[in-house]
């Protein structure tokens, strides 16, 4: 049985990662919001697009939604989650900026 500071960390770990997953299939970290506007608008029209566009919502937010799962148990109270939650989506940001650019070219391929 694991130790139960080596635990929290695991799931807290794995929390990132999971929220940094959702962040690089979303292309957050390099997409601008004009550009967004313009890709989502133009998928619109282009159904098979769509399609991938909200399948790639979709699993994002299952993604986030994995991640609070995993990371919920770990605090005590909502006030709590919140404060942390906020710090892992950041470092989950930092993450997706240091490793998005070469999985999404991965990919890609």
């Amino acid at each position: 049985m694991l130790d139960p500071m080596v635990a929290l960390v695991l799931r807290f770990a794995i929390a990132i990662v999971l929220d940094a997953l959702a962040f690089i299939l979303w292309d957050v970290g390099t997409r601008p919001p004009l550009r967004l506007a313009r890709d989502v608008a133009r998928s619109v029209r282009i159904p098979r697009v769509f399609a991938y566009g909200v399948l790639r919502l979709i699993v994002g937010a299952a993604l986030l939604l994995c991640a609070a799962d995993v990371s919920r148990p770990g605090m005590p109270t909502m006030q709590a989650f919140t404060f942390i939650e906020t710090g892992m989506l950041i470092a989950a940001l930092l993450v997706e900026q240091l490793i998005g650019p070469d999985l999404r070219r991965l990919m890609r391929a």
